[in-house]
């Protein structure tokens, strides 16, 4: 709380600088390149772990059998540069974890990464045939103009109790959710409350125009790391969890009602797994019947790796559930936008 105190001022500067920087592309001193075909952003304004990559495969199930779907992504972390069209040899070290991820789960459409969007769509036009760019980790980058703007926000971090970086958790001032078409609260409790929800349209007064619904995270059965099998038979076994996400709270919590867990190990988000860390997770399952138990996200890094490990490794899947039954008034106003911007209409 003190460093927090000592930080506020330069939180105060960044807020102001940010501030600045959408009131010059809102009044078109700087900007934004519009497209003819339809474009959903999907962003944040807290850092990291907000659950953006469940949503955006929700989106993929909503939308991939009508449209020919692009991934447009950053590529975080990815150990390459420029913009670069995912081919069937790319792995999380040239295109990311994220984007090889929904690569492996959809791979009937298209991911382009580019640290500068505007490159992305240009490889987009060119190279590729797309009825509908999914514009991931966007809701900062505004020199390409979406259509249509999600912003996800954490249940567990309110807007309203954080500031901007570094005394706080915001990329910009938590009044840059105005830009937004949809708000999504994600990682609410299953069972969240009329008067909860209540109390949360109260906090955001979201505009006229802007939607708000609630979320929760969905785990599924846990496969196998590498496997095909979608019905193995389930660890039984003492598992060491191991995370490399943000906010990894939520797998913690999870995983040690549903399994016996006798180790956890944390990395940073988007960690690549070096030899010496597989070695110090060998080491953790060499007892007899040990397993390892990791997330979806870990999964995509450690699969090469996996093979090194003296044990079966698993990970947890997890899909987006919309709450209060609005699941067909969410996807609605998604289907609208496309329809009414696409081509392929």
């Amino acid at each position: 709380m003190r460093l927090r105190k000592l930080l506020y001022p330069f939180s105060i500067v960044y807020g102001g600088i940010t501030t600045l920087r959408n009131k010059l592309f809102d009044a078109g001193v700087l900007s934004s390149q519009s497209y003819e075909l339809p474009i959903i952003s999907v962003g944040n304004i807290t850092v990291g772990g907000t659950g953006k990559t469940p949503l955006t495969e929700y989106l993929i199930r909503l939308l991939n059998d009508e449209y020919k779907l692009c991934l447009l992504s950053r590529g975080y972390k990815r150990q390459t540069k420029g913009a670069i069209l995912a081919q069937p040899d790319c792995s999380a070290e040239t295109i990311g974890d994220e984007p090889f991820q929904i690569m492996q789960k959809f791979p009937g459409i298209n991911v382009v990464v580019a640290e500068k969007r505007i490159e992305g769509m240009e490889l987009i036009l060119s190279g590729t045939k797309t009825d509908l760019v999914l514009m991931d980790d966007a809701y900062q980058h505004r020199y390409v103009k979406p259509g249509f703007s999600i912003l996800v926000i954490d249940y567990n971090r309110p807007l309203w109790k954080d500031c901007p970086f570094p005394a706080g958790n915001l990329r910009e001032a938590s009044k840059g959710q105005s830009r937004a078409d949809i708000i999504v609260v994600n990682k609410c409790p299953d069972d969240l409350s009329e008067d909860d929800k209540a109390y949360w349209l109260s906090k955001l007064k979201a505009t006229n125009e802007q939607q708000v619904f609630f979320t929760t995270i969905r785990y599924g059965q846990p496969q196998m790391i590498g496997e095909v099998d979608k019905s193995p038979v389930l660890p039984a076994g003492e598992m060491v969890a191991l995370a490399g996400i943000a906010q990894p709270s939520g797998f913690f919590n999870h995983v040690n009602k549903s399994f016996k867990v006798v180790e956890k190990m944390i990395y940073p988000d988007h960690h690549h797994f070096s030899t010496i860390d597989i070695e110090l997770i060998a080491t953790k399952l060499k007892q007899p019947g040990r397993g390892l138990v990791t997330t979806e996200k870990d999964a995509v890094r450690l699969k090469g790796l996996a093979k090194n490990l003296p044990a079966k490794c698993w990970f947890v899947p997890i899909e987006l559930e919309i709450l209060f039954n609005e699941e067909k008034q969410f996807e609605n106003r998604i289907r609208n936008y496309v329809r009414n911007h696409s081509n392929n209409s």
